[in-house]
This record gives structure tokens, sequence and C-alpha cells, in this order.
């Protein structure tokens, strides 16, 4: 809570510094137009790379891959996106970092770096009056024709 706190404070601050610094040296008109237009690009650039990213996790899911890397991209062009509407040249920055493709895999594989694949559910099969029920956890990735071995007759 204390670091939400702090961060609510200093990123302002800090915005508004370099908001100073740098309307001092170009201007109050340019520096404002600045800041909106990095706002338009950044909109455009979100749409763009969140519409790919889409398309890249309905792949891997037709594939039967899991999703993860497009999930968590999809993530950090949200946030990025984020980051690049709120006024201030700081967040403009880190949000148009997030919004590069080589950056953002490299988080992306940062952040899966230990993750395992795991799921666990519940099976039920029901022919005529029988019920098998049964819990699985899967340790390793099986593709589609592995379940041909296994026809539960």
């Amino acid at each position: 809570m204390k670091i939400l706190l702090l961060l609510f404070i200093l990123v302002p601050l800090t915005e508004l510094y370099i908001l100073i610094q740098v309307g001092s040296e170009i201007g109050a008109l340019p520096t404002v137009l600045l800041t909106i237009a990095t706002a338009i690009a950044g909109v455009f650039l979100m749409r763009q790379q969140g519409m790919a990213t889409m398309l890249e996790a309905q792949s891997e899911m037709a594939s039967g891959k899991p999703p993860q890397e497009a999930v968590i991209g999809g993530v950090l062009i949200f946030i990025g996106g984020i980051l690049l509407f709120i006024p201030g040249l700081v967040t403009d920055f880190l949000g148009f970092l997030l919004l590069i493709p080589p950056v953002r895999s490299y988080l992306v594989r940062q952040s899966l770096k230990g993750m395992t694949i795991r799921s666990h559910g519940h099976f039920r099969y029901q022919k005529d009056d029988s019920i098998i029920e049964g819990e699985w956890t899967e340790k390793e990735k099986r593709g589609p024709e592995s379940l041909e071995d296994h026809d539960p007759k």
C-alpha cells in the first residue's frame, strides 16, 4: 500500500518536472502537442499490435498450443496503452517501450521462466447407466494423437 501511495506521488511529480523542463526548451505549445501526438500514436500502435496478438493467440489455440505468450504479450500491450494515455513524457516512453515487439517478447520470455503447464480438471463419462468419474493432472504436453490410444469404451 505504501508503494502505491509513493507511486501516486512520485510519478506525477516526475512527469510535471520533465514537462516543465521540456516546455522550457521547446515551448509550451509544442510540449502539449507532443503529448497529444504520443497518445494518438499509442492508440494506433495498441490497436494494430493488439489485433496481431489476438490472431496469434487464436492460431496457437487452434493448433493445440497454450496461448500463454500471446496472452502475456496482450497484457503488456494493454499496459503500454494505458501508460500512453497518461499525460506525460516518462509514461509515454515506458508505454512505447512495451509496444516495441523485441522488448515485449523479452519481457514475455522473462515472465514465463520457471512456469510449467498444468491443468486440473474433472472428467465424467456417461454411457447408458454407467458413470466413470476421474481427476487428472497433466504434467507434459500431449497432442490429440495420443488420445486415440486411450479410447474410453
